[in-house]
């Protein structure tokens, strides 16, 4: 898909307003041994260190010491458990899909949840072996076209509902990123014989999640930049602010330079240079 180009979660693609050739140059300085979608723009419009994305991933794998309201409950009550919870659990797929399971996974990005959902399938490749095609996508329609809106715990529809109205803003703030999943089937190897793997992790990689089918590169770097620097306030250069004394003698003044003489009220006389 073209940089230019972004697709929305409803599948509509629309253009980028951060196109423009004569686009804003950002600053934002990345470190990170990993490659995201959105790490070309930096070549693009010039580097400089002012605002700090340390992209270093880490990935939570107790759910039980996940954020609020990710962290997993002891009690298997509802009364006790948001959709958040719900979500950890497997919705079937419908029997009518071309897909033979899937799992739901949720991004936070820039103080905004967006849902996304991975479909799996048999294929068999061109040595005649078995392999398992992974597809993923935003789209909420195709999502709730596929997938059993009820299991045993809760209400797929309603869940979706809650967790996109819902103010992640403290979870941004607390985890101190502008970049979050929580995937609830990490690394998925099989279809079948397989043992669910919920994982939160603090700045992932995008492009694993093929974001780029919500968001173009320009305005997911223009996002994460104004997100750290004007919400989190961390990754800026310290600025220090020099006393008047200081200002003064760096420009080849001292204290008499402005003083007048006791005597007659004027300036003191400059010597030749």
């Amino acid at each position: 898909m073209s940089d230019n180009l972004e697709s929305d979660v409803m599948g509509t693609i629309r253009r980028s307003p951060f196109s423009n050739p004569n686009i804003k140059k950002v600053n934002m300085y990345i470190i990170s041994k990993n490659k995201d979608y959105y790490d070309g723009v930096v070549g693009t419009t010039g580097v400089d260190k002012t605002i700090v994305y340390e992209r270093e991933p880490v990935i939570e794998e107790d759910p039980h010491k996940f954020i609020e309201p990710f962290t997993a409950r002891k009690s298997w009550s509802r009364r006790d458990r948001t959709p958040f919870n719900t979500f950890q659990s497997s919705y079937p797929i419908k029997r009518s899909s071309i897909y033979e399971a899937s799992s739901g996974f949720i991004v936070g990005f820039c103080g905004k949840l967006y849902i996304g959902w991975k479909f799996y399938r048999e294929v068999t490749n061109e040595h005649y072996n078995t392999d398992m095609e992974t597809f993923i996508t935003y789209d909420l329609e195709f999502i709730k076209k596929e997938v059993v809106n009820r299991s045993w715990e809760g209400n797929l529809i309603n869940d979706i509902d809650y967790i996109l109205g819902y103010n992640p803003m403290e979870i941004f703030r607390k985890l101190k990123t502008p970049i979050f999943i929580y995937d609830s089937d990490y690394d998925r190897k099989f279809i079948k014989r397989y043992r669910r793997n919920d994982v939160l992790i603090t700045n992932p990689t995008l492009k694993d999640y093929e974001f780029y089918k919500v968001m173009d590169s320009y305005t997911a770097f223009q996002e994460i930049q104004m997100f750290i620097g004007g919400v989190l306030g961390i990754g800026e250069k310290e600025i220090v602010e020099v006393e008047d004394k200081y200002k003064i003698a760096q420009h080849g003044f001292d204290n008499n330079s402005f003083r007048r003489s006791k005597a007659n009220g004027k300036k003191r006389p400059q010597s030749d240079r």
